[in-house]
């Protein structure tokens, strides 16, 4: 199968002892793996992880868990302008209401998200954004904007996963799917030609470490919700990658 993992970390310290094999095995298995970053260090470190192998992209971002202890928006807004032409999009953004509970901190969360939106829209490159527990509030905050939008790991309503849809977003199936009725159930909601298969590497593996050609197995328990060929999973999928990252299947 032809697979791009749509968002994984393998600049995480999880593949500190064997990053190399890791990468060599998704060179062998993978049409692209995008690795997205999360603060200054990890944007700088999935620069490196594109710039060293040309199967994997970046894209640049500030993580919403991060917001009381990282003061480092100015210099990743400036990260992702002196590196606009060296990556697929900005990610991952967004706002986190399961780890960050107060208002003060959620209204901040807010602030930089609009700002990174507005940032791409300025430079037309994608957004990925991470919505935990604040999905609507997410789609409240995207409406009028101009920019292509992933909902990462989306784990909100099948309801609210269609009318993302319908706006023309494209939901982020992770593998998760393996073993969630939720994200199972929005898989049969949206149509195949609105999902792109990502992992989230190292995470959301049923507790053992992730790694980006599990994409392969969510390929096949899509194909079994939708009654689709696998290959034709991750047909699709892939050709929707390509499209929202200017990816070269």
């Amino acid at each position: 199968m032809q697979l791009v993992d749509t968002h994984a970390h393998l600049d995480f310290d999880q593949y500190d002892g064997d990053r190399g094999s890791v990468i060599e095995r998704c060179r062998e298995e993978m049409v692209a793996v995008v690795n997205s970053g999360t603060n200054v260090e990890r944007n700088e470190a999935s620069l490196e992880l594109a710039e060293e192998n040309d199967f994997i992209q970046a894209t640049l971002g500030f993580h919403p868990t991060y917001i009381k202890e990282d003061k480092s928006v100015d210099r990743i807004e400036e990260q992702i302008r002196d590196n606009e032409d060296r990556i697929v999009g900005i990610g991952e953004i967004g706002l986190d209401y399961h780890h960050v509970q107060e208002d003060k901190w959620r209204e901040e969360q807010e602030e930089i998200f609009i700002r990174f939106l507005e940032l791409a829209e300025e430079l037309q490159l994608p957004v990925v954004l991470h919505t935990r527990d604040a999905e609507k509030r997410v789609m409240e905050i995207l409406e009028g904007k101009d920019v292509e939008v992933i909902l990462h790991t989306f784990n909100g309503s099948p309801e609210l996963a269609e009318a993302a849809v319908e706006r023309g977003y494209t939901i982020g199936v992770s593998t998760q799917v393996l073993y969630s009725n939720r994200v199972q159930d929005i898989v049969e909601t949206v149509p195949l030609d609105s999902i792109v298969l990502e992992t989230d590497a190292p995470f959301l593996y049923q507790g053992d470490r992730n790694a980006p050609w599990n994409v392969g197995e969510s390929a096949e328990k899509i194909s079994e919700i939708k009654g689709e060929g696998a290959e034709d999973v991750a047909k699709a999928t892939t050709e929707n990658a390509s499209e929202i990252f200017g990816l070269e299947p």
